[in-house]
């Protein structure tokens, strides 16, 4: 298995540094930012394997020719407590070495999600209730402040008004569509038309449809486990962008390119509050911060859209990423 071992490890220096740097600066992203988000997910899956991967099948060779007939001989002996058989099979402190790695970095992983997890779901709460008490619906309507109610057709009539002088439009997301909200400032309100609003509340709006969250949270746990690692900042920093640039794609399906260039250029930023648990500003301050080069990509990509990406390469990154999410794992349970 030794082969085995050493692949991983070169698939684990590819995915830390090399490959993240390209695809970070890769001008298909801009063209389809689902194609690039689907290589960031399959990416970070295949490093993340392959980072306890190798450490795991290196500290594995004594115990058996494969890597499931070598758990259950290790798992066997740990229940025989017959820790006298590893002199028999040449274990060295370096196998073992590598074993406590390989478990540490998954024991860490796993951890560091759901503590990420955790935060940003009560970050959310809290920041919800505070929505409800200090915000209106669009539109009037429920006497209960702070629910959001159907109004005169427009795509603010799902939103919350918070009095807010600066203008800020962001979405909160819940455990079903039914908590999640959107919210409004008034300053949005005073500073933009009704055909700009429509188009901002409906890029929050697919935030929420396409679960962009659950892909934020995933990156920014990933940061917070390894924060020494480059494809971790890379990652972070590349999923907020293509999220926005999805939620962009969506609101454009109904709206025009101009109505978002405008709440851009106004200063509008259209976010969806994932980054809570990380302020120390309170949680209105994280929700609305808005990146000055997301922002500008985005501007560039509204006023200059990019030529359409072909099929045929379309169809070479899906293959890739799938390629990227199956080989290793294959590997691992079959080999």
């Amino acid at each position: 298995m030794i082969w085995l071992a050493a692949f991983l490890a070169v698939l684990a220096v590819l995915m830390a540094a090399p490959a993240p740097r390209l695809l970070s600066g890769a001008t298909f992203r801009l063209s389809s930012p689902w194609t690039a988000m689907l290589l960031w997910q399959a990416m970070a899956l295949a490093g993340g394997l392959s980072l306890i991967g190798a450490p795991l099948v290196f500290g594995l060779i004594p115990f058996g020719d494969s890597v499931p007939s070598a758990v259950a001989e290790v798992l066997r002996l740990v229940r025989a407590v017959d820790y006298g058989a590893l002199e028999d099979r040449h274990v060295s402190p370096v196998h073992l070495f590598s074993l406590c790695l390989a478990v540490l970095l998954a024991g860490h992983l796993l951890l560091t999600l759901l503590r990420t997890s955790t935060r940003t779901l009560a970050a959310r709460r809290r920041h919800r209730d505070l929505v409800r008490l200090l915000s209106s619906p669009a539109h009037g309507g429920s006497p209960e402040r702070g629910t959001p109610v159907e109004g005169s057709g427009t795509g603010r009539r799902a939103a919350l008004i918070i009095d807010h002088e600066i203008p800020l439009a962001y979405c909160l997301p819940g455990v079903t569509a039914a908590r999640s909200m959107t919210v409004l400032s008034q300053g949005m309100l005073d500073a933009l038309g009704a055909e700009d609003l429509d188009a901002v509340v409906a890029h929050e709006h697919t935030h929420l449809q396409q679960r962009h969250h659950l892909l934020t949270m995933a990156f920014e746990a990933w940061y917070r486990a390894l924060p020494w690692l480059p494809t971790t900042r890379y990652g972070r920093e590349a999923v907020l962008e293509l999220t926005e640039m999805l939620a962009d794609d969506g609101a454009l399906r109904d709206h025009p390119r101009e109505a978002l260039v405008r709440s851009l250029a106004l200063g509008a930023p259209a976010s969806e509050a994932t980054t809570d648990e990380t302020s120390s500003d309170g949680p209105l301050a994280a929700a609305h911060h808005d990146d000055l080069q997301v922002t500008a990509a985005r501007l560039r990509r509204l006023l200059s859209p990019p030529p359409q990406m072909g099929r045929t390469a379309r169809g070479a990154v899906v293959v890739l990423a799938a390629s990227l999410m199956v080989v290793p794992t294959a590997m691992l349970l079959i080999v």
